[in-house]
């Protein structure tokens, strides 16, 4: 599993949302540095510098090698995993739970508990369909159009919206238009329930978790955090409410901040600490003066 380091100090993993990779947590990990801790943005299977396995991209075979990147390290590391890296970030969890200290689980996909009747058409989603897409002759045109929106003035500090935007060229590559293809499938089949379905066993979570949601979010259904805290009421949960999913424009900033908080949370509490609600709000620092970071003892 290839990944890139930020700063020092205790292990964050942080895994990335489906097409993109380990660049995107460049502004997390700048906060998470000031923090004093060390951010490890890991390419996911099939995505970025890391190969892809065998088989479907199912989030078990996603989730070994974080499980074993994390037993590499000389202390159990924290999980930061958003959207697909929120699943996979919970299917390690599930997997090994004394292999981390805790996790973060930004805006994660769970499986849909409405609606599951149009999710066995997600069966016919091949991901040979990828080699059936030319669009690896348009990589050179494709590469200049991320790069020019990428030199935007507006996105230069926003690293999530730039590996965003860099998806325009990776799709030009047919391996990782079937990477994407293949996990996306897989995670439309997962059960919801049952004894192999996700909301099931996300009861059995048993390290210290936060979920961090975005208010704006038109791709994650809001009414997971209520079904959240019923399924697993120790976690916090924390809201941005003027962020979406991927690209939040002057809002990056809340995003980021929102998930250095939740980071802080989720480390309180593998310390014993306890917070008073197990519901935050996160600030708006596109229309409040952005605070300054420290931290002591663990808490911002």
């Amino acid at each position: 599993m290839h990944f890139q380091e930020w700063g020092s100090g205790d292990p964050v993993i942080a895994l990335h949302p489906l097409a993109l990779e380990s660049t995107a947590f460049a502004g997390v990990a700048r906060l998470l540095t000031l923090q004093g801790l060390r951010t490890l943005g890991a390419d996911l299977p099939g995505f970025g510098l890391t190969p892809a396995p065998e088989g479907p991209l199912t989030a078990e075979r996603l989730a070994a090698p974080v499980v074993e990147l994390a037993r590499s390290l000389e202390t159990p590391p924290l999980l930061l995993g958003m959207s697909l890296g929120g699943r996979v970030a919970l299917e390690a969890a599930l997997m090994d739970p004394s292999a981390f200290r805790g996790a973060v689980f930004v805006a994660p996909y769970l499986p849909w508990r409405r609606g599951r009747w149009a999710l066995p058409l997600a069966r016919w989603m091949d991901p040979r369909w990828a080699e059936r897409i030319p669009l690896e002759r348009a990589w050179p045109l494709l590469k200049r159009v991320a790069q020019a929106i990428e030199s935007v003035p507006r996105l230069e500090n926003d690293w999530l919206a730039r590996a965003s935007v860099r998806v325009v060229y990776y799709s030009s590559c047919p391996a990782t238009r079937a990477n994407l293809i293949s996990a996306a499938r897989e995670m439309a089949l997962e059960p919801a329930f049952g004894r192999h379905g996700v909301w099931t066993r996300l009861a059995g979570l048993r390290i210290p978790a936060v979920f961090l949601w975005a208010g704006k979010d038109a791709l994650i259904p809001r009414e997971h955090a209520a079904h959240v805290a019923d399924t697993l009421p120790s976690a916090r949960q924390i809201e941005v409410p003027c962020s979406g999913h991927f690209v939040n424009g002057a809002h990056y900033g809340c995003f980021e901040h929102a998930m250095a908080l939740a980071v802080t949370h989720a480390l309180a509490e593998s310390r014993g600490l306890e917070f008073s609600s197990a519901q935050s709000l996160a600030p708006c620092l596109a229309e409040t003066p952005r605070p300054e970071t420290r931290l002591a003892g663990g808490l911002t």
